[in-house]
């Protein structure tokens, strides 16, 4: 089997499979490779189920490709949609947010800092307005609770009583749209 091995200074052995099929083995730095062999062994089951999921996915999602310029008007236009739902859901939360700003995460649909300053990936753009909805409460919630406690998920369902179907939802629409970058304009 074929795998990308990753040494750091962690201290478990974990193995991920990424949305191309491909595995990735993360290991302690002096961990010997008759022991990681073991493990990929032991998991190799989950790793095949793990892969053909994947394939399954990959099958159905939607590409969306994008230009440099394309981004660019995506951002903006994103931006001015996440500062108008903030203020739509600032008073119910009882928060206002410091700034929001539009990067280009892949990973997080935003995060937000103790300086009150809400970060949203342009992605969002493509999301369902109910799950742009909430992205911003959630990170709103995070002015209150900077975790995710139970304390927290009480102020997001205060707002959004469906809010786990819609976290559903989300994990949902990232399998579904992959959104690739750098295309040339034509």
């Amino acid at each position: 089997m074929e795998y990308q091995l990753i040494r750091s200074r962690r201290k478990t052995l974990a193995i991920c499979v990424n949305v191309q099929g491909e595995v990735i083995v993360r290991a302690p730095m002096r961990m010997s490779m008759a022991k990681i062999q073991a493990f990929l062994d032991e998991k190799e089951e989950w790793i095949h189920r793990t892969q053909e999921k994947q394939q399954k996915i990959s099958a159905q999602r939607k590409d969306i490709v994008l230009t440099a310029d394309q981004i660019r008007q995506v951002k903006q236009l994103v931006k001015e949609d996440l500062i108008q739902r903030c203020k739509t859901y600032e008073p119910l939360l009882c928060v206002k947010c410091n700034a929001v700003k539009v990067n280009s995460a892949k990973s997080h649909w935003g995060s937000c800092n103790s300086k009150g300053t809400i970060n949203f990936t342009y992605r969002l753009w493509f999301a369902p307005e109910s799950l742009r909805d909430y992205v911003v409460v959630h990170e709103l919630a995070h002015l209150i609770e900077m975790n995710h406690s139970e304390r927290f998920w009480k102020h997001v369902e205060r707002v959004l009583p469906d809010y786990k179907q819609r976290r559903r939802q989300l994990k949902e629409f990232q399998g579904q749209v992959a959104i690739i970058e750098g295309a040339e304009q034509k």
